[in-house]
């Protein structure tokens, strides 16, 4: 086999690294897109398909043989244009996660429930940066394209820049402006987190926010180390195309989009690859890294397995219910749960006897409120005791049209049966503990001079303990 048809490694690592990056980004943009964080979800919508764009050139342009190479027409026309918005659109998200974490420390101006204008304005400022700059770099791509686009082994489609003021200022300069704006709003939120450190999880929670301390602080980091890393990569890229690109010619269209702008320009690689073609490799490890490790994110996988048929094989992988969503402060991880209910179990045995012991002597405290308390009826007390000491978990409130004894319940006694004629009751009931069961008892309000009714108020008081596991 000739050198120029051998297939070289990277034209089967890179598709391969490509398509486990996009795999575990499926978990971060399901979670993401439900919080409805525009920023975030854009940046692993680009991260996605830049990946993408990885797999399928490996695959059509694997190695050197030029001469059997498709031309790429209409593929890499539109590759071409989604590279140019990728270019601001990375950094352009990292400045709207950055300002979003900013306002949310924002005590300054922090509203319970922001008005729409502040709505509307952190809105229009995330697709600016999100979806109108992108949009406004591939529209301009037209005026510095020097040629269509060039084809090189496993990279594929590249850019090509005309060597001109113009392509300074309408495509270098641009990323790493938009990167020294979302470092500026880092900034900020390092100085209001060392500000607020003491107060930080009290402010989350005040903030209308849908993320946690831990979720804030991930996003943060994730942000933060992309940053890092992206900020120098963009002011060596800037210097390196200026270098090549010395010395400028004067800018013209007609020179530009002539005869030649058609021809597509073919190169062998000798197996090497483009550095860019690294960054939404390793954007998307790093996503998971930061969002594939949560109780959200570890409740998708176990539905995922569940939905594939291995909840039946292994009981770990079973259905997660509704309330393992609702409830945050509960641990979803497949150990957690079970490390907590023996906690419960264990905390009630051992705090359940003071417990009862701290409810009597409140009671009897106040001999006053205990002798009233005890004064009504017993007979229904004993009735209810000989029918299990099951107490109606609900409250009724009686009208004047409203009886116990309707049509809708015949022999169903209750604990208001004894209140005669349509009078104005209140009805309290509360429970804590078990083992016994106080009677109710009628507490009459004197009528005030001027009414002409009285108030009945009907106090239930009894003590029930459950524990659920």
């Amino acid at each position: 086999m000739d050198d120029i048809d051998k297939r070289y490694p990277m034209a089967t690592v890179v598709p391969v690294l490509s398509f486990l990056s996009i795999a575990v980004c499926i978990t971060p943009l399901i979670l993401h897109a439900k919080n409805r964080n525009l920023p975030a979800t854009s940046l692993i919508c680009w991260t996605i398909l830049l990946n993408l764009f990885n797999i399928i050139n490996a695959f059509i342009w694997p190695t050197d043989n030029v001469d059997s190479w498709w031309d790429g027409t209409g593929l890499c026309d539109v590759e071409v244009k989604l590279m140019v918005g990728s270019y601001v659109a990375f950094p352009g998200a990292l400045v709207g996660i950055f300002r979003g974490l900013a306002i949310v420390l924002d005590t300054a101006s922090a509203t319970l429930v922001p008005s729409k204008g502040q709505r509307w304005r952190k809105r229009a400022v995330e697709l600016l940066f999100c979806v109108v700059v992108p949009i406004i770099a591939m529209i301009t791509h037209i005026v510095w394209q020097n040629s269509r686009y060039l084809l090189f082994a496993i990279s594929g489609c590249v850019n090509d820049f005309d060597y001109s003021w113009v392509t300074l200022v309408l495509a270098y300069m641009w990323p790493p402006i938009i990167c020294l704006i979302a470092a500026y709003y880092c900034c900020l939120v390092l100085i209001r987190m060392r500000k607020y450190r003491s107060d930080f999880s009290l402010i989350l929670r005040s903030a209308n926010s849908r993320m946690s301390k831990s979720g804030f602080l991930r996003l943060f980091f994730l942000a933060f180390t992309m940053l890092v890393a992206i900020l120098p990569t963009e002011g060596y890229v800037v210097y390196y195309d200026l270098i090549i690109s010395f010395p400028w010619h004067p800018y013209s269209w007609s020179r530009m989009h002539g005869p030649q702008w058609n021809q597509i320009t073919k190169y062998p690689t000798q197996g090497q690859v483009f550095f860019d073609r690294w960054t939404p490799i390793a954007a998307g490890y790093m996503l998971f890294i930061f969002f594939g490790f949560g109780r959200d994110a570890t409740r998708i996988y176990r539905t995922f397995f569940w939905r594939i048929g291995l909840g039946y094989c292994f009981p770990v992988f079973a259905r997660p219910t509704d309330s393992e969503a609702t409830n945050r402060s509960h641990p979803t991880t497949l150990v957690g749960s079970t490390i907590s209910r023996a906690k419960l179990l264990f905390s009630w045995r051992k705090g359940s006897a003071p417990r009862r012991s701290g409810h009597d002597n409140s009671l009897s405290s106040h001999p006053d409120i205990y002798s009233q308390l005890e004064k009504g009826s017993r007979s229904r007390s004993r009735s209810q005791q000989n029918q299990g000491r099951n107490v109606p978990k609900r409250q009724w409130f009686l009208m004047p049209w409203s009886h116990p004894n309707n049509g809708g319940r015949h022999n169903e006694d209750t604990l208001l049966d004894d209140l005669s004629g349509p009078s104005q009751t209140v009805c309290t009931s509360a429970w804590a503990g078990t083992s016994r069961s106080r009677a109710s008892s009628e507490i009459d309000v004197p009528v005030s001079s001027g009414s002409k009714e009285g108030i009945k108020v009907k106090q239930v008081i009894s003590q029930q303990s459950q524990v659920e596991i």
